[in-house]
């Protein structure tokens, strides 16, 4: 696995971009979030990579907010750090090779932005997941249930409103 988070994640999000920073145009594992990374991130390289880390760390708190004051706190103190159980992958690949094992079959996995879906899919590097296993359940939001997999609208504020987010909560909720 190729990305920001925890080893151990249980909910993981590929996106089909990277900061665009040696360090992680140039990383090849999956590495923890230290205290002022993502700041860092959004300081460095502006408004996208900021609303891709707000948007995560807002989802986040809606499926668990025990502890956090606010979705700024969560993601200051906890979005993608090592016990999070959570991940931003870099992969192109749903199931990237993590010495033999695939990533855990009840992690929750979200697909982020259709076009990088069609790509996953497209590929066949999705083991067995085929396009068509993917059920809509409106124009902006498909699920596998079986496989725990979510294609959602890219992660900025245009395509993943508020509303949007309480929808996604919801679907990730009743899987």
């Amino acid at each position: 696995m190729v990305g920001i988070g925890d080893l151990d994640c249980d909910f993981v999000v590929y996106i089909g971009n990277r900061p665009p920073m040696d360090e992680y145009i140039e990383r090849q594992e999956l590495i923890p979030a230290i205290k002022g990374e993502l700041a860092s991130i959004g300081r460095e390289t502006g408004n996208h990579w900021r609303k891709i880390i707000n948007i995560y760390a807002k989802l986040g708190h809606m499926l668990n907010a025990e502890g956090f004051s606010s979705w700024q706190a969560y993601r200051e103190s906890y979005l993608l750090t090592k016990g999070s159980r959570q991940a931003l992958l870099f992969d192109d690949s749903i199931y990237p090779d993590t010495g033999g094992e695939p990533t855990k079959s009840e992690a929750v996995r979200l697909i982020c932005g259709k076009t990088h879906a069609a790509m996953l899919l497209a590929n066949n590097v999705v083991g067995d997941v085929a396009e068509t296993s993917m059920q809509w359940v409106d124009a902006d939001f498909a699920i596998d249930p079986s496989r725990r997999l979510i294609i959602t609208p890219y992660f900025d504020y245009r395509q993943l409103s508020n509303a949007k987010l309480e929808t996604l909560a919801s679907i990730i909720n009743n899987l």
